[in-house]
């Protein structure tokens, strides 16, 4: 039975009347004729192609099974491993990129080998733009061996210099500013009051001349002449609070005016502004002051002030014309020395007068009555600004329970708050501090430039604290030291 089985088996046929052996053979056969045909090669492309999708799901099938078994082996391993497995990935990844940049340089290496070199020199030079020579600039640093660390940002790189800079001719300056700027820089011109009255009469020279160009409006030009001129004089030195306030209040009226009106219309009327600024600002202020203070001296008192201010001056020779009899300390300092014109009025009116040092001044405190002082400027703290040696002649006289008052007109008052004498002020030549006030003489600091470790420190000015400040007189009244903030509101609700 099972070899009929078997026969059966072999004796099957199907429905191309082929047994499965004479299929194979015939397959083979055909084989090998297209192995001599030209069709060989679409066949091999398409075997090819088969071969290439079966290769193409294994390798698919085997990057799933290698990222499910680095998920479970993630989950086993420790942090430390982890990150080193990160670590060796992006190693790797870099790698490959810098292979890939680097073969797609290297055909562009090779094409510019192959051209002759003439060529690539050629190129290259139309490419790259020629290079002008440009000449080094000299360099401006300024010798840091004499500069006082704690005051470097006060020191001014770019003052002018009356040889060459502050004479020479600008365009846009008038020479009424060129000649102020030098008598500013030469301290010609000291005190606040001075030097704000001495720009302002510069200011109506400036707008007396000034002729405004085609097309363009009167105060528009004059507020940019003004702007340049204000450069030029801070360059010389910085300016004074008072100078700042005047420029600020004159701005403001300039943009005030009709822009309809003549320029002549104009000028007149910008110099009735600067002349009532003279008028009510300053002069009718220091008289307002002046009777205050004269109320408040008495027979047989004994007065002491330091430096030489102004307003002192007049104070003093108005209670004189009073009648009164009282005598003056003057007490002064190096290197200005101002208290010797104050001084030379003051015995030429014929006033009683004592003219001290300021390293002597407690020797003289305990004779004094009353100490009367100027100010350069009262800030809104409250702290008074003023020629360096005020703070210490208030210590003294606070020492010795003597009542100090600060004289100063409400145009000097600042918005700016200051609790020392270092983040805002003005250094002058330190060279002044190496020379005697007797006929200027040298003394043996004059060599003190060839002195690596030697630097002399000339500050111009010194902020004294409200506590040590009985009373400020202004033209308003006699108001304590924290009502600056008060007088400042009113001041801008005026003028708006």
């Amino acid at each position: 039975m099972e070899n009929l089985q078997n026969e059966n088996k072999k004796e099957k046929v199907g429905a191309d009347g082929l047994t499965k052996k004479e299929r194979r053979a015939q397959k083979e056969k055909s084989t090998a004729q297209n192995t001599t045909s030209p069709d060989i090669s679409d066949n091999k492309e398409s075997s090819t192609k088969v071969m290439t999708e079966k290769e193409q799901r294994r390798l698919e099938w085997a990057k799933k099974l290698k990222e499910q078994n680095a998920k479970e082996n993630e989950k086993n391993m420790s942090k430390a491993e982890l990150k080193a497995k990160r670590r060796e990935q992006q190693e790797a990844q870099r790698q490959k990129k810098s292979e890939l940049v680097a073969t797609k340089l290297s055909p562009a290496k090779e094409s510019s080998t192959t051209k002759p070199e003439l060529v690539q020199k050629q190129e290259i030079s139309n490419k790259s733009p020629q290079k002008k020579f440009i000449p080094k600039k000299e360099s401006r640093k300024v010798n840091d061996t004499h500069k006082v660390q704690l005051v470097q940002h006060l020191y001014n790189e770019k003052s002018l210099k009356v040889e060459n800079k502050i004479l020479a001719v600008h365009p846009e300056i008038h020479p009424v500013f060129i000649k102020l700027g030098v008598q500013y820089n030469k301290q010609i011109v000291l005190g606040s009051n001075a030097r704000c009255l001495a720009l302002l009469v510069a200011l109506k020279y400036v707008i007396a001349d000034l002729k405004s160009p085609p097309k363009q409006e009167f105060c528009r030009y004059l507020e940019s002449v003004l702007q340049t001129s204000a450069a030029h004089l801070h360059s010389c030195r910085p300016l004074a609070v008072s100078m700042t306030n005047a420029l600020r209040y004159f701005k403001l009226q300039l943009t005030q005016i009709d822009t309809n009106l003549k320029d002549t219309e104009k000028k007149i009327k910008l110099q009735e502004i600067i002349d009532t600024y003279i008028h009510d600002d300053i002069r009718k202020a220091s008289d307002a002051i002046s009777m205050k203070v004269r109320e408040k001296i008495s027979n047989g008192d004994v007065i002491l002030t330091y430096g030489c201010s102004s307003l002192i001056t007049k104070i003093l020779l108005e209670a004189k014309n009073d009648g009164k009899k009282f005598k003056v300390i003057i007490v002064d300092g190096r290197p200005l020395l101002e208290g010797r014109e104050l001084l030379r009025r003051l015995v030429v009116a014929g006033l009683d007068c004592s003219y001290v040092l300021i390293n002597a001044i407690s020797y003289v405190m305990n004779t004094v009555t009353k100490v009367i002082l100027g100010a350069h400027a009262i800030l809104t703290n409250g702290y008074v600004m003023s020629r360096i040696g005020t703070a210490q002649v208030a210590i003294v006289a606070r020492e010795y329970n003597k009542p100090v008052l600060v004289c100063c007109e409400t145009y000097k008052f600042s918005e700016r708050v200051q609790t020392d004498s270092f983040v805002y002020n003005e250094i002058g030549d330190p060279d002044k501090l190496s020379v005697t006030h007797v006929n200027e003489t040298p003394t043996s600091l004059s060599k003190w430039k060839d002195i690596q470790k030697l630097t002399p420190l000339n500050i111009l000015y010194d902020v004294t604290p409200p506590d040590l400040v009985t009373a400020v007189v202004t033209e308003i009244a006699i108001l304590p030291c924290t009502s600056v903030p008060v007088v400042l509101r009113i001041n801008a609700s005026e003028t708006s």
